[in-house]
């Protein structure tokens, strides 16, 4: 196997405003290792060679991209190569050109020759730029033996590194890509994998977990150069990037979408905090059963096996609980009786178990916020707003706790079913703001970024001395809160009870109390 590596921050230049020096300038500051220089985005060829010519601050990477492989160039390859040769005089340091380019003729490979490292000495001993075989899928992901074909053909030329990008459609795919590091370390050869795209994330925050040779980040944001990619700021900090090796523990929260979760910012914090070796993050999962179960399959294989604890969000809780009873998985007794799973954690056989912190989580943050509730004689009546995930984690436990709670749901089927499982009411919709309650608890997504202006109930129906809970936490402060607050009700924000959840979760993965971090 390959020595580990430092995984370099590889920032692209994809405008010929503002000047290059400066880029380059905003890009080391930020924490770039190198620049790529993307010629077919700049179109200022005199400008990148006055940059070329001057003082360097760090090794380039010059790329003139092909449009049927995401880039700008769209004249013939004989001009293209041209310019790779008079840019490549000037000693870039790295010349990235595309597999399937390079493998169409001896000619043009000769002619790359001349300014690259291919293998072949040189009669008159110069320097010469590292080569980069690359390769990108606009489409998608193939299939694993399709990647493992390219992958390994492409590791068999005389290449400094080989670049392997796919399109995720979900994480499952970042999983799989993240899979052929293996590969490359079988070959001792440097790699650069990643999926484009935001569900492929993952393969650009754990680079570095990975040993990959490097990762593309944005110097700031609409600099990107490829869809899904984040910024220098982003890796280096929300992801930890100078703190990742090859042991540490991966972490991340699966959900569709998954984009505004705060939880990566949240336990990447509290890690970093207690000196605990992991990263966390997004792993947008395809929002139906079949989806989550590709994906858990995943978690079996190579990459997905580096995962020791996830998150479950939105829709995916019930999936969660189905896939463990139908894979002999183990359930906590809250979870069986919450009917929903929002914490994994990793077995010592491999398996996994499901439990639910989102019951623990309300009912801490709603005796904080309103502690008469849980300290009153009298049974309080609640009203649980949705039949989900966290629907039934919420509701769950306030009959546990002496609620007399009634479920309201758009489709009453799953109410109705709901009620007859936790031993409690339900009622059409359309009667939620016509029943007394002392606690309202909105467990649906109505309200979220970005439809944040959107309520799951009528400010009309609100009454001074209520208690309100909105477990959406994206946007902090909800239309529905906002509106509690003004009709004198006691308020509970989602955030509330995103940190006690999440305090849940920290426990069962590390074995104690969460530091206490922000999820600003």
């Amino acid at each position: 196997m390959t020595q580990a590596r430092s995984t370099q921050i590889i920032a692209p230049i994809v405008h010929a405003q503002p000047a290059l020096a400066s880029q380059v300038d905003a890009a080391i500051a930020a924490g770039a290792d190198l620049v790529e220089l993307r010629v077919d985005r700049i179109g200022d060829v005199a400008a990148v060679e006055a940059l070329l010519r001057g003082l360097r601050r760090c090794p380039f990477i010059l790329t003139i991209r092909r449009a049927e492989e995401g880039g700008a160039w769209n004249d013939d390859d004989a001009t293209r190569v041209a310019l790779y040769e008079r840019l490549g005089l000037l000693m870039p340091g790295y010349i990235d050109i595309e597999y399937a380019t390079w493998m169409r003729s001896a000619n043009l490979r000769q002619k790359i020759g001349l300014v690259c490292e291919t293998g072949d000495a040189d009669p008159a001993g110069r320097p010469k730029n590292k080569l980069i075989l690359s390769h990108h899928d606009q489409r998608g992901t193939p299939n694993d033996a399709e990647n493992i074909g390219l992958l390994s053909a492409m590791l068999e030329q005389p290449a400094a590194m080989v670049k392997f990008v796919t399109t995720a459609r979900d994480a499952s795919d970042a999983l799989r890509v993240l899979n052929l590091a293996g590969l490359a370390d079988k070959a001792e050869r440097p790699l650069i994998a990643l999926a484009m795209g935001e569900a492929g994330l993952a393969t650009r925050a754990l680079a570095g977990c990975f040993g990959l040779w490097g990762g593309f980040a944005a110097i700031e944001p609409g600099g990107e150069s490829a869809p899904g990619q984040p910024t220098i700021a982003e890796l280096r900090s929300l992801y930890r990037w100078n703190a990742q090796t090859r042991r540490s523990r991966l972490f991340g929260v699966i959900g569709w979408p998954v984009s505004h979760s705060k939880s990566p910012r949240l336990h990447n914090a509290a890690m970093a905090a207690d000196g605990i070796d992991g990263v966390y993050v997004p792993l947008p999962v395809e929002p139906t059963q079949a989806g989550f179960d590709w994906f858990m399959g995943q978690t079996f294989i190579s990459a997905g096996r580096r995962f020791v604890g996830l998150s479950v969000t939105i829709p995916h809780k019930e999936h969660a609980i189905q896939w463990l009873e139908r894979n002999a998985g183990e359930i906590s007794p809250l979870a069986t009786r919450c009917g929903a799973v929002n914490t994994l954690v990793r077995t010592p056989d491999g398996g996994w178990l499901g439990d639910n912190t989102d019951a623990g989580g309300a009912w801490t943050a709603i005796a904080a916020a309103a502690p008469s509730l849980a300290t009153r004689s009298q049974r309080f009546r609640a009203s649980v707003l949705g039949a989900g995930g966290v629907a039934r984690g919420v509701a769950a436990v306030l009959v546990e706790h002496g609620g007399r709670v009634c479920i309201f749901n758009r489709t009453p089927d799953r109410a109705e079913r709901l009620a007859l499982e936790l031993g409690c009411d339900w009622a059409p919709w359309e009667e939620r703001p016509n029943r007394p309650c002392d606690l309202l608890v909105n467990g649906t997504s109505v309200g979220m970024t970005p439809a944040d202006q959107d309520t799951p109930f009528p400010a009309t129906g609100l009454r001074s001395g209520m208690a309100v809970l909105d477990t959406v936490y994206t946007p902090p402060e909800t239309r529905l809160i906002r509106e509690a607050r003004a009709a004198g009700c006691v308020v509970i924000g989602g955030t509330a009870m995103l940190l006690a959840q999440a305090g849940g979760q920290y426990c069962h993965w590390h074995g104690r109390e969460m530091p206490g971090v922000g999820v600003a």
